[in-house]
């Protein structure tokens, strides 16, 4: 248990590592951008009333990397965001499966399933991939067992596996095989998460502040 422990701290650890990594690495070279051209083109408008209006058609008209930069800023946050969100689960589930411990992952969400399917006559209030799904979902929300870190990946598992080979007009089906099935075959066609998305997305801001500041 202590060894579970730890494991699942340094796993935590390390996808909390990454995520802030990304996000405050990408939202502190967005507001640079920002800062640099808002000061930059501080004269693009005069005061009073609508010179923000002016300020922008005047950087559109002007220098539109630097307009781009300068609107896009919220996007390119919420960006880093999203992406440092994907980053930090596809780390967790790679470590998880790393360190051996992708069978109580799989048996977790067996049992979820065997709860769901307990009843005999399941498959007439379950009739549908979609319904199957959000069933799963809820029951792992609602599961005080397991720690937020392995519900945040049984969750992401869930949304992420396929269901259609799911025949809910087999009566003797066996779903907890078949969606342990459908995470394995996920699993290993998985690898560890890549930063190539990341370091695009601050390519692209680089080469626009360039241009926004030498052309």
């Amino acid at each position: 248990m202590n060894e579970e422990i730890k494991i699942i701290a340094k796993i935590t650890a390390k996808s909390s590592f990454r995520w802030f990594t990304i996000v405050s690495v990408g939202t502190l070279f967005t507001l640079i951008c920002f800062l640099i051209i808002l000061f930059q083109d501080n004269g693009g408008a005069g005061g009073g009333h609508g010179s923000i209006y002016v300020y922008l058609i005047n950087l559109f008209s002007h220098n539109f990397c630097g307009f781009l930069l300068f609107i896009g800023t919220p996007m390119f946050i919420l960006a880093y965001f999203m992406f440092a969100n994907k980053v930090a689960i596809q780390t967790a589930i790679h470590q998880i499966w790393e360190n051996k411990m992708g069978g109580y992952i799989e048996g977790k969400i067996a049992l979820l399933v065997d709860k769901l399917t307990a009843s005999n006559n399941w498959t007439n209030s379950i009739s549908n991939k979609t319904m199957l799904k959000l069933k799963l979902l809820e029951a792992n929300k609602n599961d005080k067992e397991s720690s937020k870190i392995k519900k945040k990946v049984i969750s992401y598992l869930l949304n992420k596996i396929s269901f259609n080979n799911v025949d809910f007009a087999n009566k003797d089906l066996k779903l907890s095989e078949v969606i342990s099935g459908n995470i394995k075959k996920f699993v290993s066609e998985t690898i560890e998460p890549s930063f190539l998305v990341f370091w695009l997305l601050l390519l692209f801001q680089l080469v626009l502040i360039v241009v926004a500041i030498f052309f």
